[in-house]
């Protein structure tokens, strides 16, 4: 396995920036929401809904609006 070259860690962390401030413009409950399936994938919708004290069936459709929001975001981010 080789090593990532400069250019690659520099491009990664900048990604990952990109990604946290986008996150962090979502509106509503999209950071605290895509921030917990993050942070907690082996969660069950029905466990991350009780956490986030929302009902169960919106976790869902809240997750792909928020994703798509999310993506446009980073689609329009070019790196500098």
């Amino acid at each position: 396995m080789h090593s990532p070259s400069a250019e690659d860690e520099a491009l990664a962390n900048d990604l990952r920036r990109a990604v946290r401030a986008a996150l962090a413009r979502l509106p509503g409950r999209c950071p605290e929401l895509l921030t917990a399936l993050a942070e907690s994938p082996e969660l069950t919708y029905r466990q991350l809904a009780q956490a986030l004290n929302m009902p169960p069936g919106s976790i869902g459709p809240t997750r792909s609006r928020c994703l798509a929001c999310l993506r446009a975001m980073l689609h329009t981010h070019r790196p500098s």
